[in-house]
């Protein structure tokens, strides 16, 4: 009797684990704000202002660089680890790209979104 609860003591704490269970990589950022970025017209300043600092940056070798701000955030269910159950693991993602010519002005950028 007690090896099985113990038994499903275990299996109780494994589910609630599971349940609690999240994967986030960088930090968010303001998609909004980053939707207003005009290239040949906002500097460097301005989205450091905006978005703070950048995830990652690039030197591209030719004075001008690449500035990178990404996020994603994945929660899983206790179904996604059942067979057949219809996981809903759906991550949040957020990613915005921009590269700036040798004066600090925007050159170009890219975005993506994704919600859960």
């Amino acid at each position: 009797m007690l090896t099985r609860l113990r038994s499903v003591a275990l299996a109780g704490l494994m589910t609630l684990a599971i349940a609690g269970c999240a994967t986030t990589t960088g930090r968010p950022f303001d998609s909004e704000a980053a939707s207003h970025f005009v290239d040949g017209k906002t500097t460097a300043a301005q989205v450091r202002t905006a978005l703070g600092e950048p995830e990652t940056t690039q030197d591209r070798g030719d004075g001008t660089s690449m500035w990178v701000y990404s996020y994603s955030e994945s929660k899983a269910a206790v179904r996604d680890f059942v067979p057949f159950a219809g996981g809903s693991n759906h991550p949040a993602r957020q990613m915005v790209s921009l590269v700036f010519d040798r004066r600090g002005v925007l050159e170009s950028h890219t975005a993506a979104q994704s919600h859960e």
